[in-house]
């Protein structure tokens, strides 16, 4: 008896190691995922909130990283989003976690400012009727 709840709770366990989640979600949907985490971002970076600054980097770029694998070609996409994300968001994504590492909140809005103008501008050339906003400000940048 005890083998066999053995290997029950065994398999149960093995069951949930190292398989990635899968994401049944468009490109609209995760998309909206990351505005979540990209505005929160913001808002936290703003007041200075580390380690949720922290937190919601990590939320945000692992949703890029989803993103990144999933979409390989979209109707709304001229190249893999993966293109995109090389070009105009991993250098900021990286600033952001280099100047949060150190605790320098004008590099991390600095940083975070130029990853939502890379957005709009990429929204823009793609003809996506969708503006980023800025919540370091705290004001909002359009209604």
């Amino acid at each position: 008896m005890r083998v066999i709840v053995l290997l029950i709770f065994w398999g149960l366990i093995s069951g949930c190691g190292n398989r990635e989640v899968a994401n049944h979600k468009d490109l609209d949907e995760n998309m909206l995922d990351l505005r979540i985490f990209h505005d929160n971002l913001g808002t936290y970076i703003r007041s200075q909130d580390l380690e949720t600054s922290r937190w919601l980097l990590e939320g945000m770029d692992s949703t890029l990283q989803v993103i990144r694998k999933k979409f390989t070609s979209h109707r709304k996409l001229d190249d893999p989003f993966d293109v995109y994300y090389r070009k105009m968001m991993s250098g900021p994504v990286k600033d952001i976690r280099k100047a949060l590492k150190e605790e320098n909140f004008e590099n991390a809005t600095r940083a975070y400012r130029l990853l939502t103008k890379n957005c709009n501008n990429c929204h823009r050339d793609l003809e996506i009727r969708k503006e980023v906003e800025d919540w370091t400000s705290g004001e909002r940048t359009h209604k």
